[in-house]
């Protein structure tokens, strides 16, 4: 297991890669590069409105153009920048990017939201180049995020079909429409990307770590019962997007149980690292549960240091850890991380880099 987690993490180290792996990668990457020197959205050119845009099948593509419309009367409502799709219009149309918005009145359309990706005129409520069925332009607006009128909430282009409006809040933009996160709440449900899922006990209900949630009756993960959770001891931990929760029994990790853990005990320490009383772990990232350090001795086990590339050096009584990889033959007493390049370190044998030894070059020898 160790051999398969050290060829993988040693993947991502660019400062090691071989000279001629290194070049193709980055002719590989070349067409996104090409990307950022470009520029998306509309150009206006000898008395055209050209359109800007980078298809593409993977990798590969290139620049292509298309002409929209005539610049004589051409305004541009919002530029395109991620998410917004760009807007404009002339004296006769609206255009979203290069389409025209079919029935869009320009007297009266606008965007209505920060992100420019939702807009509306005296008859309709647009997301992109989506008409969002049965809203209410007159009414609707964005709050937290969301859309919203007189008779719903919306995500997108699609209705929450929210069952108690004036109780509902959103907890957290940055999560918002996101699976698995709990971005939003109200009396009867809370919402998962666009699914509401019935909350138990609403007088008892608490969202913990946008993962999780809780009330007096049980324990949700998702849109999802966590089966078997205690909700009266159940307690969120941290890591990083709040995948480590606990109850009196079990430590959770992305609602799985992490076999073995001991939950009076269990902390997340620096650098990826974990430890209980019975081991240290390795939490190799957020949807995979904690790695147990095979042979590590928790009571000594302590994070000595960073690493450039996130993983860390640890160590304990009998080994020294790099990431989750033992470095063999290190010496626990006597290693230290150098201070100012992290990606080395040394003990009283030898040094180190990207915790493997370096070999030290052989004296140079006189010729007889």
């Amino acid at each position: 297991m160790q051999t398969f987690v050290k060829a993988h993490l040693s993947s991502q180290f660019w400062l090691v890669m071989k000279p001629s792996l290194r070049a193709c990668l980055l002719w590989s990457l070349f067409p996104l590069l090409l990307v950022s020197c470009g520029k998306e959205g509309y150009e206006i050119s000898d008395g055209k409105v050209i359109w800007n845009s980078w298809q593409s099948d993977g990798l590969f593509g290139k620049w292509s153009e298309s002409q929209v419309a005539d610049a004589k009367g051409f305004t541009i409502i919002e530029p395109y920048h991620e998410p917004c799709p760009g807007y404009a219009k002339n004296t006769q149309y609206v255009f979203c990017g290069p389409w025209g918005l079919e029935g869009a009145d320009v007297a009266t359309f606008q965007v209505v939201d920060k992100w420019g990706a939702l807009a509306k005129d005296a008859k309709q409520v647009y997301y992109r180049t989506d008409v969002i069925e049965g809203a209410d332009p007159v009414t609707f607006e964005v709050v937290g995020g969301v859309g919203r009128d007189k008779a719903d909430y919306y995500i997108g282009p699609a209705p929450l079909r929210v069952r108690d409006r004036a109780s509902f809040k959103v907890l957290d933009e940055k999560v918002l429409g996101k699976d698995d996160h709990i971005w939003a709440h109200d009396k009867l449900d809370y919402y998962v990307g666009k699914q509401p899922t019935q909350i138990a006990d609403s007088g008892t209900f608490q969202v913990i770590q946008s993962l999780y949630a809780k009330d007096a009756k049980q324990v949700y993960f998702g849109s999802a019962v966590l089966a078997g959770a205690d909700p009266v001891s159940f307690q969120g931990i941290g890591g990083e997007s709040g995948e480590f929760a606990k109850d009196a029994k079990h430590v959770y990790c992305q609602a799985q149980v992490v076999e073995g853990g001991d939950a009076a005990t269990f902390q997340l320490l620096q650098y990826r690292y974990a430890k209980d009383s019975r081991r240290a772990y390795y939490c190799y990232d957020n949807r995979i549960p904690p790695l147990a350090l095979a042979g590590s001795d928790a009571k000594t086990f302590e994070v000595i240091g960073p690493s450039s590339h996130g993983f860390g050096y640890a160590k304990d009584a009998e080994q020294v850890y790099s990431g989750p990889n033992v470095i063999a033959g290190a010496d626990p007493a006597t290693f230290v991380v150098d201070p100012s390049d992290p990606e080395k370190a040394s003990d009283k044998h030898r040094r180190y880099q990207y915790g493997e030894p370096v070999e030290e070059p052989k004296p140079a020898t006189s010729a007889p």
